[in-house]
């Protein structure tokens, strides 16, 4: 026997190439090389039936029918393949019981008819004619249907009639229970027309079904309330062309709100729309329930347009919603009660501060109460501040001690330099203020005398105002300039003493011993730098003409009081 080598790759041998049936030309079980197998050897596809397999059932089909040529038809249950029987006779079937189960009784005598009883049968079935009325009539509810007993046979057309059974519309009614009640008003059941009103809710311009009674429902589901609308026509049967009956309201009934008149993060239905968001937007406090004014700005207010007098005003923002806040702050580090006048409440803040306008002692007993004045200067008066008066600036044993350099007063006239003086550290504003009240104190007491006269206490107000020095020409030696004002009062505290010397001892002024004076400053306005001052003078003003003597103990006295007087 020869034998032949088939090479691969397309060198010698059967190709793809060089046959023309494929994998589904090609029995299942059988196997060869095929248009599209890749020059492999492979195994057909095509489905092998024998339908002579499981008792001749193996081909029985289910699809089958009568086509609109008047064919009867079953489909191959396996599809395409190759269906083969030994004896040459493949077939296909289908059960008998699918061709009916009409016996010769259930068929028209002069019909022949195919079942499960036979093939082409010859009926036997009575014609009973066009029709007849029924024998018998009821609702087998227990079935779902009507039942009309007749006489068995067939009914046929007869002319231009059908067959009929007559029922009558009593009889009907009664057996179906026909509810007028339960019918639309456009419907008739045996004799019987229905009560249901029919509202066709696109009537009146789509106006007919249109409600007034609405509201939400907030008692039956509290965790799912619902807006409700009432049916105005009651109970009926509500239709629409389109299939979308519905119901109305006038929207002037939802509201007038609109966007502005809710808050962001808020929806509101009304009628500019449904369920809009609100465009408020909110000024929000994170501060405890006090929010501070925007941008921390305010001011008092004189309001003229309510007579409600003056207040603060802060600043808000326009047409935004307060969240969180029951008070507006407003930044006011200097409302203190050291700020305020001393008694005056304002915005529940007591001032303390001393009113500098209100008569009062601001020195006593070597203490400033510094409202009025709170110290002394360590300069005099004049151009260069030391020209007029030499001032004093210890305080101690209860006054403001005069300097030690000299042993006691000294006497006062125009062009003298004033050494018993103190400057004030501060202006003062004398437009309140009538009357200056000095009060000189010899702690360790002293004596007193004159020469062939009198003496008497002056005390001195030198005021320069605060936009004018004084100025010294030593050629004139004129220690007073017309810009500088001088005020002088006078007290009697020396009497007449007789041949009283420098070296000789005058009537003693006893320990403790004060004495005051008032000076008019009535015609001095605004405020000045202020030279405080004592002096003797004779009873003649200003010149001289007796020697006035004061000595003080210990060299120690000075200015124990100073009182200013409305």
């Amino acid at each position: 026997m020869a034998q032949a080598i088939l090479l691969r790759g397309g060198v010698g041998g059967v190709t793809s190439d060089d046959v023309t049936a494929g994998k589904s030309q090609v029995l299942q079980g059988y196997r060869t090389v095929t248009t599209d197998s890749d020059d492999e050897v492979v195994e057909g596809t095509i489905k092998s039936i024998n339908t002579a397999d499981d008792n001749y059932n193996i081909n029985k089909s289910n699809a089958f029918g009568i086509d609109e040529f008047g064919r009867m038809w079953i489909d191959m249950p396996h599809g395409n393949g190759y269906y083969h029987r030994y004896d040459n006779k493949p077939h296909t079937c289908i059960d008998s019981a699918k061709l009916g189960d009409a016996t010769a009784d259930k068929v028209l005598r002069g019909c022949t008819f195919t079942s499960k009883t036979g093939v082409k049968v010859e009926g036997e079935m009575v014609n009973r004619g066009n029709g007849m009325d029924a024998i018998e009539f009821y609702n087998a509810n227990w079935e779902g249907k009507f039942v009309a007993r007749m006489e068995p046979g067939y009914y046929g057309q007869n002319g231009q009639w059908k067959p009929y059974v007559s029922i009558p519309y009593a009889v009907l009614a009664n057996v179906v229970g026909v509810d007028p009640n339960k019918m639309l008003s456009n419907l008739t059941i045996a004799g019987t027309t229905g009560n249901v009103k029919m509202i066709n809710t696109q009537d009146s311009n789509y106006r007919i079904n249109k409600s007034t009674a609405f509201g939400i429902d907030n008692w039956s589901d509290r965790n799912n309330t619902v807006f409700w609308i009432d049916f105005p026509h009651g109970n009926g049967y509500y239709h629409r062309a389109d299939g979308h009956p519905h119901t109305c309201i006038d929207a002037t009934n939802l509201g007038t709100a609109g966007a502005d008149s809710v808050l962001q993060g808020q929806t509101a239905t009304s009628q500019h729309g449904v369920k809009f968001e609100g465009s408020i937007p909110r000024w929000i406090c994170n501060t405890g329930d006090v929010i501070t004014a925007l941008g921390g700005e305010g001011f008092a207010w004189d309001d003229t347009h309510a007579s409600r007098g003056r207040g603060i005003v802060v600043k808000i923002p326009n047409g935004h919603y307060i969240q969180g806040a029951n008070w507006a702050f407003l930044p006011s580090p200097n409302l203190l009660p050291g700020n305020i006048r001393k008694g005056v409440n304002i915005n529940g803040v007591t001032g303390t501060m001393e009113d500098p306008s209100v008569g009062r002692v601001p020195f006593r007993n070597a203490t400033f109460d510094n409202v009025l004045i709170s110290g002394v200067a360590n300069i005099g008066l004049g151009k260069d501040l030391n020209n007029y008066s030499i001032p004093s600036t210890e305080i101690r044993d209860g006054i403001i001690r005069f300097d030690t350099r000299y042993t006691g007063l000294h006497w006062y006239a125009p062009m003298s330099t004033l050494n018993e003086s103190v400057t004030l550290a501060h202006s003062v504003n004398l437009s309140p203020f009538k009357t200056i009240r000095l009060g000189l104190k010899f702690p360790y007491g002293g004596d007193w005398g004159a020469v062939n006269s009198m003496g008497d206490l002056v005390g001195v107000v030198w005021a320069l105002s605060t936009n004018h020095y004084a100025e010294y020409n030593p050629y004139t030696k004129i220690k007073v300039n017309p810009n500088m004002v001088k005020k002088t009062g006078t007290s009697r505290i020396i009497p007449q003493v007789s041949k009283v010397l420098l070296d000789t001892r005058g009537l003693d002024i006893p320990t403790g011993a004060e004495y005051f004076v008032d000076v008019d400053v009535s015609d001095l306005q605004g405020h000045h730098r202020i030279v405080l001052g004592f002096a003797v003078i004779n009873p003649s003003g200003d010149k001289v003409t007796s020697r006035t003597i004061v000595r003080a103990t210990n060299d120690i006295f000075g200015i124990s009081h100073i009182e200013f007087i409305n």
